[in-house]
């Protein structure tokens, strides 16, 4: 259970901080609307997030729970969320050192250095075509064999979701 809480908290946090290119390698021409309203719905929910967030402890509270992660546990974490992250543009990757091998100490400097901001900078520039990929084998694995679903209850739930998930780990050390 701590695991899942910490590569959630993780990967939201990679996430806000990392992104903030849009490739034309995920071109949106071809998009589909609901792609696009699922996209935008996820960005106007990590803003509202961002904005009733209080930074200064959230960062705090991540960094205190990095620092006493041992390195071949972090290895382990950062591997399964950047099983996410290498779908990511390269030049995204690139200008922000994401790899196999980030360190806890750049992953704790990128944290040190966010504001919200940049956080807003980094969820508006993330390619809508990445979160509705994220999102579809979200669905996927969740309904298999299902054939009706409601987009918008599944939209609630998995927020609900990414949100108890950061709640618990930043009570829960």
């Amino acid at each position: 259970m701590i695991m899942q809480k910490i590569k959630v908290v993780i990967s939201i946090i990679i996430l806000l901080f990392a992104v903030s290119y849009q490739s034309p390698a995920l071109a949106l021409d071809k998009m589909s609307l609901q792609d696009r309203i699922v996209a935008s719905t996820f960005k106007a929910l990590a803003r509202g997030f961002v904005a009733v967030l209080d930074l200064d402890k959230f960062k705090k509270d991540n960094i205190s729970m990095i620092n006493k992660m041992q390195p071949e546990k972090f290895k382990i974490k950062y591997a399964k969320i950047y099983e996410t992250l290498k779908d990511l543009p390269p030049e995204l990757k690139a200008k922000y050192g994401i790899s196999e091998n980030m360190s806890k100490e750049q992953l704790i400097k990128d944290i040190e250095l966010s504001d919200k901001k940049s956080i807003y900078e980094s969820i508006n520039a993330v390619p809508d075509a990445f979160i509705a990929k994220e999102f579809k084998e979200y669905l996927n694995q969740k309904n298999q064999g299902a054939q009706k679903i409601d987009l918008v209850k599944e939209i609630n739930e998995f927020w609900g979701q990414i949100l108890a998930k950061i709640q618990q780990s930043s009570v829960k050390k």
